[in-house]
Order: C-alpha cells, then structure tokens, then sequence
C-alpha cells in the first residue's frame, strides 16, 4: 500500500493566535518552526509512508518543509483547510497513492511509531480516526485518497465518522493512542503542559527556554 502524508501548515505570521497571548510574535514563530520539525521528522521515521507533502501559503513554510526533506504543495492563496487537504488527495492519488494520511502541523509528540501504527490500521478500514482530546482529528488515513471528504474544524473526528457511515464505510477509531501524542499546541496553557513534559522534542525545548 503506498501511502503519502499531507501535513497543512499555516504561515508563521498568523497562526496561533492564543499563543499570542502568552508569547510574542518572534517566540511564536521559534514554536512553530519547532512543531513543522517535529512533525515533520516523525513522519520521516515511520516506515510505512513514502512521501510527505506540506500544504502551505507561505514561503518561509515551505523553505522549512524543505529543508525537511518534504515536498511542497503552495496554496495560493489559501483556499481553506478543507479544501486544501482534498486538492492534495487528488494529487495524490493523480500519482498512484494508495492512501493518504493527514497529520495537523502541531502534534510535538507525534511519532514514527504512531504513524506506522495508523496506517496499519488502514489495512482493516479505509478511515482511520485519531480523535484530539477537544474533538478534533489529530490524524486522519483514507484509502483511497478520497474515500470521504476532509471536516476539519471544530467536533471534527465526529463528523469524518459521521460521512463516513453516511457512504457505507465502517471508520475505524483509534482512542487507544495516547492522550499526549494526540495533543495539540493551540493555548498557553497546552504550551505549560509540553514544557512539563518528560518526552522530549524540540518544542518542549523551545518552551523551556522561552519560558524560563
């Protein structure tokens, strides 16, 4: 099964804004430069995804994505996350990918391990859910790329199994990852937590010494 990432990341200049609130514009981009590399690099650890693409509007995204090794797909301008996402899956599949899985640009803990074990589960169902502690979906596989729709946004992991179902498809939710690696960084106080945390990546690194 070939099996392709798209990871959307917004430009370093307007995401976050609830960060904002704790840090200034010049720390903000230090975390996200920090978050794209950690999620970047699991995805290069995991064994079962061939290709990583970065979906992004901004120049300065792209350059870190590739100095990441992944390729990039520039949205321009920005149709929307939704929207974005499927463009990609049609481009993916367009290249002879199997599958597709989508992984949010702010998982610090994510790993390869976790990825290789989504995608594994992709082999029993053609959705795959990993549901975020707030509803959201931290991660999402389709086989084939476009099976369902992407509904990021709020209460999302509940609506990719609601469309699911609606097109005869049995989703496969995944609650058994852990809470940790399923957290994302969007608040101050999500950015206190990572910064307590034992498992190191280079955004807790960056926390500990911005919060210092």
């Amino acid at each position: 099964m070939r099996t392709a990432a798209a990871v959307p990341v917004k430009d370093f200049a307007r995401a976050k804004r609830r960060l904002r609130h704790r840090f200034d514009d010049a720390a903000v981009e230090r975390i996200l430069r920090a978050l794209v590399a950690d999620v970047l690099g699991a995805l290069a650890e995991a064994k079962r995804i061939e290709r990583v693409f970065v979906l992004t509007d901004d120049a300065a995204v792209a350059d870190a994505a590739r100095a990441s090794d992944a390729s990039v797909l520039l949205r321009v301008p920005d149709p929307g996350l939704n929207a974005a996402i499927d463009s990609a899956a049609a481009e993916c599949a367009a290249l002879g990918y199997d599958a597709l899985l989508v992984a949010l640009g702010d998982l610090p803990l994510l790993s390869g391990e976790v990825v290789d074990t989504v995608v594994a589960a992709g082999e029993r169902s053609p959705v795959v859910i990993v549901p975020a502690g707030d509803g959201g979906t931290a991660l999402l596989f389709r086989r084939p790329p476009l099976v369902i729709p992407a509904r990021f946004g709020p209460e999302s992991s509940a609506a990719h199994e609601s469309v699911a179902r609606e097109r005869g498809l049995t989703p496969l939710l995944l609650t058994s990852i852990a809470e940790g690696v399923r957290a994302d960084l969007d608040t101050p106080e999500d950015a206190e937590r990572l910064a307590r945390s034992d498992r190191a990546c280079r955004t807790r690194d960056v926390l500990r010494e911005l919060m210092r």
